[in-house]
């Protein structure tokens, strides 16, 4: 572009040949005479790897951002955007000489150099987005990252020069980070040229091959477009549409991902090149849609509307594949004179604006304003449209290109060269969390730029940031006040309930192993432990233990628990009783049961702990579960004599009944009958009663106490329903029964 030894007359015409519409005026000649003059003399010493002079790299893209339509400052900028990373020239240098928003600019091209992308196979296209938004994120001023891709495209240029090696690594840079960048502001020519340039050195041999069969189809393309575009242009005209129609070559880069993604050879691929129609309103857009499918066959799946739903890059256009002459797929691109500025442009097309006209059709302004979310990052298009309508003073130009296109999100980079994504406001406790799930647990402090900084220190996009990291680090609940990634924010929750849950069963384990010594009851064996905690419908011991720890279980209801074991499972054997005779001789009482409270008929069951025999002095215990257990009033189990104490309604007196056997009938079907009634200290004996009664045999009884209520359970033998039936019907009459029921 710009020729060696250049002075800067020919720079300046160099200028405006590539804008014959350009104002000098405008441009402010004087600066930019002395922008020209100011890089020169600051980069004279330096020489380029081609062995040209460094100044003509600076020359070459102003030119480039005098091709993007850019204003004077940033062509101003762009000759003098390395002075400050390369030479003795500072901000301040720069700031006197041009002003300080020309100054801002180069300083922010400079700032952008400190940052190194690093391909990562396992997670590259993460990474080069991360990338991509940290430079967007940390640039207030659109316009640097512009100046970056001129400079760019520039380097990418003469980029034959370099060592193979930093050729690969600049241009696999230049695929995943700058050409996505360029397609993201609409830039699409600086797009296809940086991944033209950067695949012709990444797959030199691909890129040969695709060079030499466009050369050799070149005749026979150009013929097939004619015979595309001549009838089309007629059919236009006859129906009053004026319309630029011509054929457009596909840049390399796109051939060979389609050549990729369908798994083609170039000799199959029949579009490389594609029709483009350029129209004056929106609403002929739609026409000409009509009237090529009307001359052509279309593929129906091969239709997008990109009008009515631009590309999140502000892209529109209609695009449609129809089947052309001899059978091959023809590739038809519709828009409008402004949305081809826009596309070709992108967001350069601000500084172009005085050219077009105003468009009229308010109904597809009212349309397109309702497809654009308000708040999104696309909403470009809607100020580049009122940029398009109406004149604006440079304090209100420069007022839109003060950008803040992510405003929720942060980008800082690891030592390691990894670019993380987190919310904003983030501190490096989620910078932790965001590495990996232990970093974060054991993470004790950060680095920021170099220096030790608090854990809940905010960083900023562009923050170089190292956790440091102890295996007897842990987290704190205090994090969660200031922690911004939810993700993070979990994992802490879900740790501090595990935690929790492990700090129950520790306590619980100790609370029971600890009260257990106390009233000196040991177990045998871990199902003593699991007999205890089924009492509970609990079948493990965590669960066991943490209800323990939680205080959802209290000891003291595994205590009498334990106190009912001790009583079946601690004999103390005595010496049978036995009464003297009229003549002197002893024999042991015989009995043939007992009584309670004159009831007799009762079966029962006699303690293991003190062996109640016929003669000695009983009392009668209803324990839970086990019926009417008979001891000796002088019994010395310290479980039993604590349960006496402690629940006395459970005792009731009771003899020995030494009356004549009589011949019990054999019952021979079981029973269980459930007796709710009011709390009574006689409810159980009045019952007991009823049984003596009707001559039942019981088998089991269960007494429980509800909510003032007394509630018991029977287990017992009859021949018949009718002697059920009776039962029932006896126990109903009793005062204080409400409610009788067969289980």
């Amino acid at each position: 572009m710009i020729k060696k030894d250049i002075d800067l007359e020919k720079f300046i015409n160099e200028i405006k040949s590539i804008r014959d519409d350009i104002d000098l005026s405008l441009m402010k000649k004087v600066s930019l005479q002395n922008a020209f003059l100011f890089a020169k003399n600051a980069h004279q010493e330096q020489m380029r790897e081609s062995g040209k002079p460094y100044w003509e790299h600076p020359a070459n893209v102003a030119c480039i951002l005098a091709s993007m339509n850019m204003d004077a400052p940033t062509i101003i900028a762009g000759l003098l955007h390395d002075i400050i990373e390369d030479t003795k020239y500072t901000y301040e240098d720069i700031s006197k000489a041009f002003g300080s928003e020309i100054a801002d600019l180069v300083e922010g091209v400079s700032k952008l150099k400190k940052y190194h992308y690093k391909t990562h196979k396992s997670r590259k296209e993460q990474q080069a987005e991360n990338f991509r938004k940290l430079l967007i994120s940390i640039t207030e001023d659109i316009r640097i990252i512009l100046i970056k891709l001129a400079d760019r495209l520039h380097n990418m240029r003469t980029i034959k020069y370099l060592d193979q090696e930093k050729i690969k690594r600049i241009s696999q840079e230049t695929l995943d980070i700058y050409a996505p960048l360029a397609s993201r502001f609409g830039l699409a020519k600086i797009k296809w040229e940086l991944e033209d340039l950067s695949f012709k050195y990444l797959y030199p041999d691909e890129y040969k091959n695709i060079n030499e069969v466009i050369s050799q189809k070149k005749e026979e393309r150009d013929a097939y477009i004619r015979e595309v575009v001549e009838p089309l242009k007629k059919y236009l005209d006859e129906d009053g549409i004026k319309a630029e129609v011509f054929g457009r070559s596909k840049h390399f880069y796109s051939i060979y991902r389609k050549k990729v993604r369908k798994n083609l050879d170039y000799e199959d691929i029949y579009d490389f090149a594609a029709i483009r129609i350029i129209v004056e309103k929106v609403e002929e857009c739609y026409e000409v849609l009509g009237t090529i499918q009307t001359l052509f066959e279309p593929i129906k799946q091969r239709f997008r509307d990109y009008i009515s739903r631009p590309k999140p890059n502000n892209y529109q256009s209609l695009h449609t594949v129809v089947i052309g002459p001899n059978a091959r797929k023809v590739e038809v691109q519709i828009r409008t004179k402004e949305m081809n500025i826009i596309a070709e442009e992108g967001i350069a097309a601000h500084w172009h604006y005085k050219e077009l006209k105003d468009s009229s059709d308010k109904v597809y302004q009212k349309k397109l304003e309702k497809t654009i979310p308000e708040k999104s990052y696309h909403h470009q298009i809607v100020w580049i449209r009122k940029l398009l309508q109406q004149e604006k003073s440079s304090d209100e130009f420069m007022d839109f290109m003060q950008l803040n296109l992510y405003p929720d999100i942060i980008v800082v980079q690891t030592p390691d060269g990894d670019f993380i994504k987190l919310p904003k406001h983030a501190t490096p406790i989620d910078l932790a969390f965001a590495v990996h799930t232990d970093v974060g647990f054991h993470c004790i402090g950060a680095k920021v730029n170099g220096k030790f900084v608090p854990i809940r220190t905010l960083l900023h996009t562009g923050d170089v940031v190292e956790v440091l990291t102890s295996p007897q680090g842990h987290p704190s609940k205090d994090w969660l006040s200031f922690m911004k990634s939810s993700k993070a924010k979990q994992k802490i929750r879900t740790y501090f309930r595990h935690k929790e849950l492990d700090d129950a069963i520790q306590l619980g384990e100790d609370i029971f192993l600890k009260n257990c010594r106390k009233i000196h009851y040991k177990f045998k064996n871990e199902e003593d432990i699991l007999e205890i905690a089924r009492r509970f419908k609990i079948n493990d011991f965590k669960t066991f233990f943490a209800q323990i720890g939680k205080g959802d279980i209290l000891f003291a209801s595994i205590k009498e628990i334990i106190e009912e074991k001790q009583v079946e499972e601690n004999p103390i054997p005595e010496e049978p009783v036995f009464e003297e005779l009229p003549d002197g001789s002893l024999e042991r009482k015989v009995a043939r049961g007992v009584k309670i409270g004159g009831i007799d008929n009762l079966m029962i069951h006699y303690a293991k702990c003190c062996h109640p025999v016929p003669g000695d002095k009983i009392i009668a215990y209803t324990t839970r579960g086990r019926g009417i257990t008979i001891h000796r009033q002088n019994c010395s189990n310290p479980g039993f004599i604590h349960l006496a104490k402690k629940e006395p309604e459970r005792i009731m007196n009771v003899v020995w009944d030494y009356s004549l056997r009589k011949k019990m009938e054999k019952k021979t079907h079981q029973k269980k009958m459930k007796v709710t009634g009011v709390q009574h200290p006689n409810f159980l004996l009045k019952i007991l009663g009823k049984f003596s009664k009707c001559r039942i045999e019981l088998d089991d009884i269960d007494l429980q106490k509800r909510r003032n209520q007394s509630i018991g359970v029977f287990t017992f033998f009859v021949n018949n329903e009718n002697e059920f039936r009776i039962l029932r019907n006896e126990i109903l009459e009793l005062r204080g029964v409400f409610k009788v029921e067969q289980l």
